[in-house]
């Protein structure tokens, strides 16, 4: 019984997040997780029945734990920080909605992460990659016309698979995208890009959407319905094997390569930052770390004394 009114608060929570905040229903699945093992961790071994009950320690000893087995779960160090995150902002909420007089997540801090640079496509490589895809196979024109779009407009793979036929401006080569939190934000699409895009949509989605209801998706499925995120992976990561690209690529690959070639060329960090609805240009700044790597390796490849 303790379980459930626990939990039925994190539920209260979740619907807060989601029609209130409004973020996506990826990241309320999220926070749902992470609470649910949070809260069920506290009452089995401490039997909590109130909020007003959760002190610092019970937290501190939750994390520990995580981290303790942490190598032989799906936990690594970026997992136990959203963790960490999720019971972080869940108390502030308690908080401020008075169910409880402190903040007992107050003191807990993020473990400190290595700085990985994504991974990036060359312009060379992102060129072998759609050049590999047969127009002749069956959904041949709507893996390109997606792969292209998601490098040219720096789409991420939630953004791709909700994108509508009524947000795509043909005249003005715009796309409007909304993103995490429904943000929303116009972003160009190139003129390659924008080629298939139209072949795809006047040829080939009719075939796809004569099979269902469609909602007026762009990309679908064999059976007419919108792509999942996860079909959007298996087509990326089959059209790379098939391409020879010996790297790991992913939908955030070309959102990345996107990023990465717009600062080589020496765009404004300020504009990539719009460009990819980054809220923060903190989030940004990690191309810009790229861009020096980049230049590095260039110096270090073609000059005399590299």
């Amino acid at each position: 019984m303790k379980n459930n009114i626990l939990l039925n608060e994190v539920k209260k929570y979740l619907s807060f997040l989601q029609f209130e905040k409004k973020l996506s229903i990826n990241t309320v699945n999220s926070y749902w997780f992470d609470l649910k093992m949070y809260i069920s961790y506290l009452i089995d071994k401490y039997r909590i029945e109130s909020f007003q009950s959760i002190g610092h320690k019970h937290i501190k000893d939750y994390i520990q734990n995580i981290y303790k087995f942490k190598n032989n779960t799906s936990y690594g160090n970026a997992s136990i920080n959203r963790t960490i995150s999720s019971i972080k902002n869940f108390h502030k909420y308690l908080l401020l909605n008075e169910i409880v007089k402190k903040d007992a997540s107050k003191l807990m801090k993020s473990i400190k992460l290595k700085q990985t640079l994504p991974n990036v496509l060359t312009v060379e490589e992102i060129d072998k990659i759609i050049d590999s895809i047969d127009l002749s196979q069956k959904n041949g024109l709507r893996n390109k016309a997606l792969i292209m779009l998601m490098y040219s407009s720096g789409l991420r793979v939630s953004e791709l698979v909700n994108l509508s036929l009524i947000n795509f401006y043909i005249d003005d080569d715009i796309i409007r995208i909304f993103g995490k939190g429904q943000k929303e934000r116009l972003v160009p699409i190139g003129g390659k890009a924008k080629t298939i895009l139209l072949m795809y949509i006047s040829n080939k989605r009719p075939q796809y959407s004569r099979k269902s209801d469609s909602k007026g998706i762009i990309f679908l499925s064999n059976r007419g319905k919108p792509l999942s995120r996860k079909t959007v992976w298996n087509i990326i990561r089959i059209v790379s094997l098939q391409s020879g690209i010996n790297k790991k690529v992913t939908p955030h690959t070309f959102r990345h390569s996107f990023a990465s070639h717009l600062l080589e060329g020496g765009a404004n960090l300020r504009v990539v930052q719009e460009l990819l609805g980054h809220t923060n240009i903190s989030t940004t700044q990690i191309y810009t770390h790229l861009d020096k790597t980049y230049l590095k390796e260039i110096h270090k490849e073609f000059h005399p004394r590299g």
